[in-house]
């Protein structure tokens, strides 16, 4: 199966909606993240499945180094890039001021666990990158836990581990709920629904409908049209539903707010949300001419999706640059939407000069690849050698 380039497209539509979510145009934008989360778990579980095959009778310790060198080499570039610009910034300008006690958290890729503590303080500039700290805890399991699975029985397991991601996301709850000093604890029903949103495994059933779609028969059901819009249908309909019975949930929110924190949407929605992000990767990839998805096939579009790590990475500073920039300045018609694809423009042309003149050069230093090669299937191609296989960047 040739890399497809319409899965960039998406990567991009979920990076510009992260964006829109941020800046408060979209409150439901947030769910790029679910998309980003799903992908990765598809990309990853083809390389370890490929791998496993090759590997059947070999030691494996030469293909995990491989595996880890290059996720290495692909995401902690940018990754603490970004992180040692802020840091920099603080040292010199003593901004951000919560940088001071959160630094720790960033440098070793926890800090989406800091986000459990009435003591964190949050701020726009590094908040995001919990979800990259996540994806990069889940690369540390999910890799062994994938290749200790039996062949004759991984894709009956990975059907029983989707329903785990939403006893993980109970208990979760239930633990940050009744521990003081967590953010649950006497919290409003937001604070509570966090747990479930920021722990690593909470969101397991992303990355195994991720797995599921290295399966070609499974891509091929789900990629049916009469499945793809009762899915996204099911997703507005249940969304349209909730605002019309919750008070708190606006439209604008499309019933789908940020932490889905009530009728336990936390438990059930984000499973709903990872569904309907495979059966958009599974019509990507096997029904490439739906009109549903004719936006997919622009260039400019899957550029965008190949330079998508950085855009989530950089948009936060580039926001608040713009906050900042904002009050200077009167009010006049439309200025969110102006100010919105300034934002975006900008942020887009630094995530491409980040690209060329940092990111690439690790990239080629490792053979560590980009958006730019194949990218077969395991049900497609189990003869090809995972040495010879190069890695997407995940966000």
């Amino acid at each position: 199966m040739k890399h497809n380039n319409q899965l960039d497209s998406m990567r991009a539509v979920a990076a510009l909606l992260i964006i829109t979510f941020h800046y408060l145009i979209f409150p439901w934008g947030w769910v790029g993240v679910q998309f980003f989360f799903v992908i990765s778990g598809f990309f990853i579980s083809d390389i370890i499945l490929r791998g496993k095959e090759e590997y059947e009778n070999k030691n494996p310790k030469p293909f995990f180094t491989n595996f880890y060198k290059r996720r290495v080499m692909r995401l902690f570039p940018l990754y603490f890039g970004y992180v040692s610009l802020l840091l920099l910034i603080y040292f010199f300008f003593n901004k951000p001021e919560t940088l001071k006690t959160e630094w720790i958290w960033l440098v070793t890729y926890t800090i989406n666990f800091r986000w459990l503590f009435n003591s964190y303080t949050f701020h726009m500039t590094y908040g995001h990158l919990w979800s990259l700290a996540l994806e990069w805890q889940f690369y540390l399991i999910w890799p062994f836990l994938l290749w200790k699975i039996p062949r004759k029985y991984k894709w009956k397991i990975f059907l029983w581990l989707i329903p785990s991601g939403m006893v993980v996301r109970v208990l979760g709850y239930l633990i940050c709920n009744h521990i003081k000093g967590l953010v649950g604890y006497n919290g409003n029903a937001k604070a509570q629904a966090l747990a479930p949103y920021v722990l690593p495994f909470s969101h397991i059933d992303a990355f195994v409908f991720g797995a599921l779609l290295c399966n070609k028969k499974v891509r091929e059901f789900l990629s049916r049209p009469v499945i793809v819009y009762s899915c996204l249908g099911v997703t507005l309909m249940v969304g349209l539903l909730l605002v019309a019975l919750i008070p708190d949930y606006s439209l604008a929110s499309l019933g789908w707010p940020s932490n889905l924190p009530l009728a336990y949407q936390w438990v059930w929605g984000y499973t709903l949300l990872n569904l309907t992000s495979a059966v958009i990767i599974a019509a990507l990839i096997e029904q490439k001419n739906m009109r549903l998805f004719a936006f997919t096939r622009s260039k400019f579009l899957q550029y965008l999706g190949k330079i998508s790590y950085g855009i989530y990475v950089y948009h936060p500073m580039i926001i608040f640059g713009m906050m900042a920039f904002r009050d200077k300045i009167g009010a006049f018609p439309g200025r969110n939407i102006v100010e919105l694809i300034m934002v975006m423009t900008l942020t887009c042309i630094i995530a491409h000069f980040s690209y060329i003149l940092w990111e690439k050069r690790f990239l080629k230093s490792k053979k560590a690849a980009h958006t730019d090669v194949d990218l077969p299937s395991v049900e497609d191609e189990k003869k090809s050698k995972p040495e010879k296989f190069c890695f997407l960047g995940d966000q």
